[in-house]
């Protein structure tokens, strides 16, 4: 059984970050100009995927409420999942849609 998501305004876990290394990693792969990882002022973690340009974003995964948000400009509406291998492999597949 998966452990729970860290709690509201906590920051990433090694596990977390493990995952979010594997996105860096595919972003490298298709060419993206980056992936930054910051808080928003709740103190909760989220990182932006950058097109080809820094000024593009392409891809947005954020912890809300111990959920992970995925989202990408030009979808309907985010993807809210219970664990962050499941939105890593949703971002990964959203990237791989979009290049």
């Amino acid at each position: 059984m998966a452990a729970l998501p860290p709690l509201p305004g906590t920051g990433w876990t090694a596990r977390e970050r493990a995952e979010i290394d594997r996105l860096e990693a595919y972003c490298r792969d298709l060419g993206h100009s980056g992936l930054e990882c910051t808080y928003t002022d709740a103190g909760d973690p989220y990182c932006v995927v950058y097109g080809e340009h820094p000024d593009t974003v392409v891809l947005h995964i954020a912890r809300i409420d111990r959920r992970y948000v995925v989202d990408a400009p030009g979808r309907a509406r985010s993807v809210t999942v219970p664990t962050i291998e499941v939105a890593i492999d949703i971002a990964i597949t959203q990237l791989t849609l979009l290049a």
